[in-house]
């Protein structure tokens, strides 16, 4: 419980920050996602991610539903993702996703799935997401 209110936390005090910043890659009919950025665009050894997205209105569940299958699929195929957490901000449209990997090898297994997630997403998204890669330093 308190690792979630942490990422919680992050999650939204990065969101603010990373608001401007765009996917590396990404823009019209981009399928960037963290693993999909070309080298040398996150550091190498970021293991976790928080992504922001913001949907087009009326779009809220179909994004939400989206989310969900992809958040199966990770759970079922990338055994060194640590968590894979969707918010919704005080933004009834803006949503963040909390995701942590074992390792930066975990990352670039995840980028297939990232890529077919946002496939999924065209069309529902008000712009493209923005990324704040994170590299860790320190944990209990």
């Amino acid at each position: 419980m308190r690792i979630r209110m942490i990422a919680l936390t992050a999650a939204l005090m990065l969101a603010g920050v990373s608001a401007n910043a765009q996917a590396p890659g990404a823009g019209a009919g981009s399928s960037a996602g963290p693993a999909a950025a070309r080298p040398g665009r996150f550091p190498p050894d970021a293991t976790a991610f928080v992504v922001q997205f913001k949907v087009k209105p009326g779009q809220n569940a179909a994004f939400e539903a989206v989310f969900r299958d992809m958040e199966m699929k990770v759970r079922a195929n990338e055994p060194d993702n640590l968590s894979y957490d969707l918010y919704r901000t005080t933004q009834p449209q803006t949503y963040v996703i909390v995701e942590r990997y074992r390792d930066p090898a975990a990352v670039a297994t995840h980028g297939r799935d990232a890529r077919n997630l946002m496939a999924s997403l065209r069309g529902m998204l008000d712009g493209p997401p923005s990324f704040q890669a994170l590299t860790l330093l320190s944990s209990k």
